[in-house]
């Protein structure tokens, strides 16, 4: 049930970046970092494009998860939740410190039970010996009590998490590049990967991304080092953004980003850019993009907002208001749409005399003739989209969140 979360009015406060001053505008009373909000709440409308897009005529391959090397724009959202998770999760520990790290356990252990029982429900009716054990909800909770676990140590400053985090990347890049396999030393093939030999170890082929045909699962075990990576650099990139301001520090990051990206494109990160196996030339050029929109989002939701010029701040307010709303129920909108999908698929229906599903009756017919000069598949897009960012607003609207 959606539990009504009062604004708090403490020295617990989250905190904006520095230099950032709300007056007395609703962000100065909850403390709330608004830029983080939007930008989560730019990252679960991507989440929700890019699993809702339905197969048709029209592939659409740029919202397609790359089969293996390479990356497309659907590789660059999970990415950009778990790079801002790690901002998130900095401000808890800093402010609460082992309340904060125990409160992460609580949530790592719900986000893994529940992704565990909806993986059994979605794929067979709770049939357990054919669930898979990894999945989205699982790599935030794992990834989440780890980042936490990291800044729980190392509090202030943001250099000794970017070595954490570097030191990861270069250890992980070792053990995909020199790890002996008995299909061969250092092969990183679809059939032949470190990180999909472990997860067949661990959970067993039946347990895994379609029972371990492909050879991996995009969030298995091992590839979590990177993903864990990814949140610590999100870490880094928070802390320097609440230390410092100005237009200075956000041409900085800006400019580190741009190298950042270079340097996946120019081959000088190790193993090529593979979402599936999460490597650390991925981590870079996803981190470069995340960093991008979390500057988007505070020059309109920060800076803009707080403007002189009222009409600024009144058009920053409008841009910036929907996507606040789906980033503080960002579980409601994942998970719900994951729940409503997965019933629309398991309803059976008719289409004249072919025996289909909801969600084929719907796309087959209710959209199929698109609305407002959209092709069917993305008229079934943004009606989704629709709904659950209306659900979202609703919510928002009375300060209902639901947290774990």
């Amino acid at each position: 049930m959606p539990v009504r979360v009062p604004y708090p009015r403490s020295p617990h406060a989250l905190t904006p970046p520095a230099g950032v001053s709300y007056g007395r505008e609703r962000d100065a009373r909850t403390g709330r970092w608004a830029a983080l909000d939007v930008a989560r709440g730019v990252a679960v409308a991507g989440m929700l494009v890019v699993e809702q897009l339905p197969a048709g005529p029209g592939e659409f391959p740029w919202l397609r998860h790359a089969s293996w090397n390479g990356w497309t724009g659907a590789d660059l959202v999970f990415p950009a939740f778990l790079f801002l998770v790690g901002v998130s999760v900095d401000q808890l520990v800093g402010r609460r410190g082992a309340a904060g790290l125990g409160r992460l356990v609580k949530r790592a252990i719900a986000l893994i039970v529940i992704g565990v029982l909806f993986n059994a429900w979605a794929a067979d009716g709770g049939d357990f010996a054919q669930a898979r054990w990894p999945g989205v909800l699982q790599r935030i909770g794992v990834v989440s009590l780890a980042c936490g676990a990291v800044v729980f140590v190392v509090r202030r400053k943001a250099w000794p998490v970017l070595a954490v985090a570097g030191a990861l990347l270069v250890g992980y890049a070792q053990l995909l590049t020199r790890a002996s396999l008995a299909c061969g030393p250092g092969l990183l093939t679809p059939a032949c990967n470190l990180p999909g030999r472990v997860d067949l170890a661990v959970f067993g082929s039946a347990h895994i991304y379609h029972q371990g045909a492909f050879g991996h699962d995009p969030e298995g075990l091992l590839s979590t080092v990177g993903a864990l990576a990814t949140a610590l650099l999100g870490v880094a990139v928070g802390r320097v953004m609440r230390e410092r301001s100005g237009w200075r520090v956000i041409a900085g990051l800006a400019t580190g980003a741009a190298l950042a990206w270079l340097v996946t494109h120019l081959g000088f990160a190790g193993p090529a850019v593979n979402k599936r196996l999460w490597t650390p030339a991925f981590v870079l050029l996803t981190a470069a993009t995340s960093v991008a929109l979390l500057l988007a989002c505070h020059i309109v939701a920060d800076l803009a907002a707080a403007a002189r010029q009222r009409v600024v701040q009144l058009v920053a307010k409008a841009v910036s208001w929907p996507w606040a709303a789906l980033g503080r129920n960002a579980l409601v909108v994942y998970v719900g749409q994951h729940v409503l999908g997965a019933i629309a698929a398991k309803t059976p229906a008719h289409d004249g005399s072919t025996a289909t599903s909801l969600a084929g009756y719907l796309q087959g017919r209710t959209f199929a003739g698109g609305w407002l000069f959209l092709d069917a598949q993305w008229t079934y897009v943004a009606a989704m989209l629709l709904v659950w960012s209306a659900v979202a607003a609703a919510m928002h609207s009375v300060r209902w969140y639901v947290t774990l």
